[in-house]
């Protein structure tokens, strides 16, 4: 079965990030789906966004095209601009989740309704 590599890339203050990273240490080796963290939003997969800084407006210019946007916010908005959520602070198991979903997204078929639903909501 083929390695699949990720990378994810934090537009967030410094300890945020620092957290992401050593659950990335934690839960990035998931068999044949390999996550890492990048400080470079051009090379990341997925792009999270703390929405506590930058709710007006989404810091996106650097990031490449097709990215996911992950919204993380210590409360969620009312329509948050992504289907993907993680709030503050993060825990583990949520951790998963959220990847598990991405590499739903990732891996899935054209055929896949969902999966063409959540692309349309990337850069």
């Amino acid at each position: 079965m083929p390695t699949h590599n990720f990378a994810i890339a934090m537009i967030a203050e410094e300890h945020q990030k620092a957290l992401v990273k050593s659950l990335l240490v934690s839960f990035g080796d998931r068999g044949d789906n390999q996550w890492r963290f990048t400080e470079n939003e051009a090379e990341a997969d997925v792009v999270v966004v703390d929405l506590d800084l930058y709710a007006q407006r989404l810091p996106l210019k650097n990031a490449k095209f097709g990215s996911l946007v992950v919204s993380y916010a210590a409360q969620m908005p009312p329509s948050p601009p992504s289907p993907f959520l993680m709030t503050k602070p993060v825990r583990g198991r949520e951790f998963v989740k959220l990847l598990e979903r991405l590499e739903d997204v990732f891996k899935a078929d054209d055929e896949d309704e969902f999966a063409q639903t959540q692309r349309r909501i990337v850069l």
